[in-house]
């Protein structure tokens, strides 16, 4: 019985296995490399990696680490049909250059529910998801140990914690208004509910760890279903990130918010002692205007020094 299954969705365009060769080799070195527990990593791609990524897929099944290719057609196994309509490309929140395509909303379904069907995770206890664009620039003892001891239902990174935009969230606070009321939930769903329409939260979904056996219960499934139905994931581009918020919100469970590390997706996330958290956010602040923080391609000695990395 594997413990954990690291899993990739890995978009078929070159700059994507670049970014995955990086995330995958920064894993392995910080994380990987350090657990005493059973593991493996998937990959669900569209296509054949690229050499780069091929190399490094080879070199980490020469070090033993269990790692499994599973190409698919991302439309075809979220289960959407060429008959269903939608705006090809919905309009970006805060940026009028960018839009959300098809193929990303594709991405938040996958990530709501559909994943987690797949015969794949018969023999695994968690759900890791780490995103091609997710790089753990270091990671402490703690954090380690604690990943392995985990017992609850859902972990994530400490401090990722956010608002959504609620031009992303039209009507979801109204369509778990409704599930509640057919089914009963709990006296708070209201106030639940108005915060998922006028203040809604997220979780950083891009690494999340969630426990199978609490996912596949049946008052989850109906909810994901419910959501689902609503078609407001391809409509409004609800995001997998808001839905995993309140679905925990709403049904409770064990939560673990994971310390002691430092992690980019965008933005710099770094969950260590208060002293590495100052003067990386110093650091990174004044660095950002020269080379928008890419520590993860080749870091310097300045960066290893003020943002304390192996």
């Amino acid at each position: 019985m594997n413990k954990f299954a690291f899993t990739y969705l890995i978009k078929q365009d070159k700059n994507t296995w670049n970014d995955f060769v990086i995330s995958l080799n920064l894993l392995y070195k910080n994380l990987l490399s350090h657990l005493n527990c059973k593991y493996k990593v998937l990959i669900f791609c569209e296509g054949n990696p690229t050499s780069n990524a091929n190399s490094l897929i080879k070199f980490l099944q020469i070090k033993n680490i269990n790692i499994i290719l599973k190409k698919i057609n991302l439309k075809n196994y979220v289960g959407r049909k060429s008959s269903e309509k939608y705006i090809n490309n919905f309009p970006h929140v805060s940026d009028c250059t960018k839009s959300f395509s098809i193929g990303y909303r594709d991405m938040c379904k996958f990530f709501t529910k559909d994943i987690f069907d797949d015969d794949l995770f018969v023999d695994t206890e968690y759900f890791i998801r780490i995103d091609s664009d997710s790089f753990f620039l270091n990671i402490e003892r703690k954090f380690i140990i604690n990943l392995q001891r985990i017992k609850a239902d859902y972990a994530y990174l400490n401090g990722t914690i956010q608002l959504e935009d609620k031009g992303v969230s039209l009507g979801f606070g109204k369509c778990l208004f409704q599930f509640c009321k057919k089914n009963n939930m709990n006296k708070d769903f209201l106030n639940i509910c108005q915060e998922a329409t006028l203040r809604p939260h997220i979780y950083y979904t891009n690494f999340e760890v969630i426990k199978l056996k609490w996912m596949q219960k049946e008052i989850n499934q109906r909810l994901l279903d419910h959501i689902i139905s609503y078609k407001g994931i391809y409509n409004y581009r609800w995001g997998d990130a808001l839905i995993r918020y309140y679905t925990i919100k709403l049904i409770g469970t064990k939560i673990l918010s994971l310390n002691g590390c430092l992690y980019k997706h965008s933005s710099i996330y770094d969950s260590r002692n208060f002293l590495k958290r100052m003067m990386s956010k110093i650091y990174c602040k004044i660095k950002f205007k020269y080379d928008g923080n890419k520590y993860e391609i080749k870091p310097s000695r300045l960066d290893k020094f003020f943002l304390n990395m192996n």
